[in-house]
């Protein structure tokens, strides 16, 4: 097995320069070309030194970056439930249940009993007697 030896080339014409940083060329004109030196490459080419597309980034991204807590643990469980201090009960977040904020009580006649009655004659059909045909 032969391995290729990929050369990255020191110099970046500018049509590949946008594509180098991950950008568009609207964005590299404007925020990157002004900062970085050009020069020729040929008769109508223009060339970026690589060496500097690279300590550009490396600025914008020490200017840019958001900075993340020290001990952020990238495997956190997936549930709601957030703890307390050491020792303490676990924490859950107050819900209010779906059901509550849309099904007001309505005024007038309690369905309870009558639910409750139709419970009892259904129980009675599943767990009574078969009646005979005959």
């Amino acid at each position: 097995m032969s391995a290729e030896l990929a050369i990255l080339p020191r110099f970046i014409r500018a049509k590949h320069a946008p594509a180098y940083l991950g950008m568009c060329r609207a964005i590299f004109d404007s925020d990157v070309r002004p900062y970085i030196r050009e020069f020729p490459i040929g008769k109508q080419g223009v060339g970026f030194d690589r060496a500097e597309l690279d300590a550009w980034a490396d600025a914008y991204v020490a200017r840019k970056s958001i900075e993340k807590a020290a001990n952020q643990d990238n495997n956190q469980p997936r549930s709601e439930r957030r703890s307390g201090a050491k020792g303490d009960a676990p924490l859950w977040p107050k819900k209010q249940s779906q059901g509550s904020s849309r099904c007001r009580a309505a005024s007038g006649k309690s369905t309870k009993s009558t639910e409750e009655n139709e419970f009892k004659r259904v129980l009675a059909l599943v767990t009574g007697r078969k009646q005979s045909n005959s």
